[in-house]
């Protein structure tokens, strides 16, 4: 598994002065090493090869939930990110999300509201010249979401840097 940080310092948990410098600057944290490294060590089990190929991108912690994107080069099907997600979630002892990452906003938010669905996303501009992305959830899914609404919203504002809003319609 590709990791922005060294794989000796990852493993061992005594950063070198560049891993410090990640850490000290928020680019990471230490959950994410502690992430990383459970990573690495699942790479090795059978039924996450895939993880051989994949890279990690980041890890967001909202409430008691863990979101883990990882950038996956091959079909990987969801019962087995799933289970990814269960073995983290046992070692970290907090609910554990993984999101494969996506260049399609769109592939990417329903990884991460799943099962809830997408409606559709509006992009709409604001006289200042700023977009804001609005994400149209069905009333029928609105119980599904894993994250409460504005949770979502500043997890994804956070993620691609621009302004999401999330909006349940009728």
């Amino acid at each position: 598994m590709k990791i922005p940080l060294d794989v000796i310092c990852v493993r061992s948990g005594v950063l070198c002065p560049r891993c410090r410098r990640i850490i000290e600057s928020n680019e990471h944290s230490e959950l994410e090493v502690d992430i990383m490294r459970y990573l690495l060590e699942l790479e090795n089990d059978n039924n996450f090869r895939f993880l051989k190929n994949a890279g990690y991108v980041k890890s967001y912690k909202v409430d008691s939930t863990i979101i883990v994107i990882i950038d996956i080069h091959e079909h990987v099907s969801r019962q087995s990110l799933i289970r990814l997600g269960r073995a983290l979630e046992e070692r970290l002892g907090l609910k554990v999300r993984i999101v494969q990452k996506s260049p399609d906003p769109k592939a990417f938010i329903s990884q991460l509201i799943s099962p809830a669905r997408i409606q559709g996303i509006d992009s709409v501009w604001t006289p200042d010249g700023s977009v804001q992305h609005i994400v149209r959830i069905p009333r029928s899914d609105a119980r599904l979401l894993p994250l409460r609404v504005d949770v979502l919203e500043s997890l994804l504002s956070s993620i691609y840097n621009e302004v999401y809003r999330v909006k349940i319609s009728y």
